[in-house]
Order: C-alpha cells, then sequence, then structure tokens
C-alpha cells in the first residue's frame, strides 16, 4: 500500500535517527504511536518530526520515552522517566491566519496557556521548539513561582483569554507553573541544545528590544 505523505517523511526522519543514533529501543513504537495520532488528526509532520527528534535524543540518553502521553486526562506531547520524570511541550511557532497582525502577542499567550496546563504533569517541564523559533515565553512565568504578583498572575490569566478558551486553566494553575528550560532542535543535523531558563532569560533580553 502507498504511503501518504506524512508517513514516508516521518519514515525518512526515523531512518536519519538509526543512521545517527544507532537502531535504539522504543523508536518504531513512539513512530507508530505517532502516526496513529495523525490518523485521529492530532498532529501534524512539522510537530510530530520535532516529537521524534527529542523522543530519541532522550532514548539515547537512557530515559524511558512516551510520546502523546496521557496524564490526569491531558496529554503533554514527549514524557521521559529516569529516575525524575520530565514533560515536554513542541511548540512550532505556527499563528493562525486571523491573528496575522497580532503574531507575538498571540504566541506569547499560547506559551502561558502550554506552561500553566501541562508543566506540573511532571518534576521538569521545558518547551521545545525548533532552532529557528525564538518562544516568547511570557518573562513572569521565567521567575521563581514565589516571586510572581497577583497582578502578574491576573494579566497572564487575562492574556491567555484574550485567544483561547481555556477552562482547565485558571489562576491556581498560573501561580504553580514552571519552565525548567528551552529544547532548541535542528531538524537537519539531529542536535539539540538545551538552555535553562536563566540561560533563556538572557537571550530573551537580548531580543527584548526588537
Amino acid at each position: 500500500m502507498k504511503r501518504d505523505n506524512y508517513t514516508k517523511d516521518l519514515h525518512n526522519i526515523k531512518c536519519r535517527i538509526i543512521s545517527n543514533y544507532g537502531n535504539l529501543p522504543q523508536i518504531d513504537e513512539i513512530y507508530k504511536r505517532l502516526i496513529d495520532f495523525h490518523k485521529l488528526g492530532f498532529v501534524n509532520i512539522t510537530h510530530s518530526a520535532l516529537e521524534l527528534i527529542v523522543a530519541a535524543y532522550l532514548i539515547k540518553e537512557g530515559f524511558k520515552v512516551s510520546v502523546e502521553h496521557e496524564s490526569n486526562g491531558k496529554i503533554i506531547d514527549v514524557y521521559a522517566i529516569k529516575g525524575i520524570d520530565v514533560g515536554i511541550e513542541v511548540e512550532t511557532g505556527f499563528v493562525p491566519p486571523s491573528f496575522a497582525g497580532k503574531q507575538e502577542d498571540f504566541l506569547m499567550s499560547r506559551m502561558a496557556l502550554k506552561i500553566a496546563r501541562y508543566s506540573n504533569l511532571a518534576s521538569q517541564f521545558y518547551i521545545a521548539v525548533p532552532s529557528y523559533y525564538i518562544p516568547p515565553v511570557p518573562v513572569e512565568l521565567l521567575k521563581d513561582k514565589e516571586k510572581r504578583s497577583e497582578d502578574e498572575i491576573r494579566n497572564l490569566m487575562r492574556l491567555i483569554r484574550k485567544y483561547h478558551n481555556s477552562l482547565d486553566v485558571n489562576l491556581l494553575s498560573l501561580k504553580s507553573a514552571k519552565i525548567d528550560g528551552i529544547i532548541i532542535i535542528n531538524t537537519t543535523d539531529l542536535k539539540l541544545k538545551i538552555f535553562d531558563y536563566e540561560d533563556f532569560l538572557k537571550i530573551k533580553k537580548y531580543y527584548s528590544d526588537i
């Protein structure tokens, strides 16, 4: 049976991963799960490519990894365990055409939403992005939780509600939200670079005047 473009493209990435890392355990299971979720209409190739590359890196580092992992009624993109558990949300930077005039604002809202929704599903939480994208993580969420003011939390809630009707996120989840760092993924050479939140904050400040 002829493969669709999604399956063909994801298979090619899997073959490149195996060529780079060797025949990793778990990789076929993860590959098949992504295909199943694509058939349900939940993931596209851009998103799945990033998930597969992150998963391969973590497997190579000795983690037990699952993708599209269900926890507490929510589905997180990548979940990994090696002593501690790590949750990772992949973000491609896609903006719907209806928000073309407010792209940064929309993406910052989505970052706040994802961090509030998913960050407490694991001991450590990261956002993973392609290497060409600097994610607009709200600076309030890069602070220690104890240092966020009530006004900052309420402003974040208003930002989320501005673009997303997400009743599962509230002031309490924003108060407890955390981010441990940003994972930068190069899909061409399959390399990753991990910035902790302090290093990422330096990068964010560098671009803040743009």
